[in-house]
């Protein structure tokens, strides 16, 4: 069952138990991404034809450039870096210029999280530290799948989004399935964003590049 990101009107960090059985890190899986896109709920949808995965490390970005993994037939892919760790997904725009993604019924960042051990979300988390304005029901999980719709959101060279992962085994060790966990998104008084397509054309590309990502 895909689960959507409840809103909360307080901010908080998210806490994870390190001494847990049930926890698992994301370093060392395998992290694939796609991105969809659908102009109304009945229209087509378009699902990006290039293949782009990496291994989640905690001494490298796993996108560094977005746009060079190729594009969408009609739309050009917003410049954002993506990079992952333990238990966190970053997507930053230092490199995007500034403008606005497409208000289509979808324009969603896809990531799954995969080999060597298959793993579920449990639990989404929005870091005070984002800047861009998603709102928490466009972020839903499904097993091991994260969406992020950033359908008609501003970004900027600033925008920042950092979003933490709660994740378990896919399975006890005796081989019966993890239960569904509750759900809690605390939202960041600057609200949350993630960015990915917007109509070509319409992006401005800056020529520095934030030092964090050197």
């Amino acid at each position: 069952m895909i689960k959507a990101l409840p809103l909360f009107a307080s901010v908080a960090m998210v806490a994870f138990s390190g001494s847990s059985a049930m926890g698992a890190t994301l370093v060392g899986s395998e992290l694939k991404l796609r991105l969809e896109l659908q102009r109304t709920p009945t229209s087509e949808l378009l699902v990006s034809p290039f293949p782009a995965s990496a291994i989640v490390s905690e001494s490298a970005v796993e996108f560094p450039n977005a746009q060079s993994l190729g594009s969408v037939p009609g739309f050009s892919i917003v410049n954002v870096a993506i990079d992952a760790g333990a238990d966190y997904l970053e997507l930053d725009y230092p490199n995007a210029g500034f403008g606005r993604f497409s208000n289509t019924f979808k324009n969603t960042y896809v990531f799954t999280f995969s080999a060597p051990v298959a793993l579920q979300i449990t639990e989404v988390l929005i870091d005070p530290s984002t800047t861009l304005g998603l709102t928490p029901d466009h972020v839903t999980f499904d097993g091991n799948e994260l969406s992020v719709n950033v359908r008609g959101l501003s970004y900027n060279r600033n925008s920042f989004v950092r979003l933490n992962l709660s994740t378990v085994a896919a399975s006890e060790p005796d081989g019966s399935p993890v239960p569904d966990s509750g759900v809690a998104v605390p939202e960041p008084s600057s609200v949350l964003s993630l960015g990915i397509l917007a109509l070509a054309g319409s992006i401005l590309k800056w020529r520095t590049k934030r030092n964090a990502l050197q």
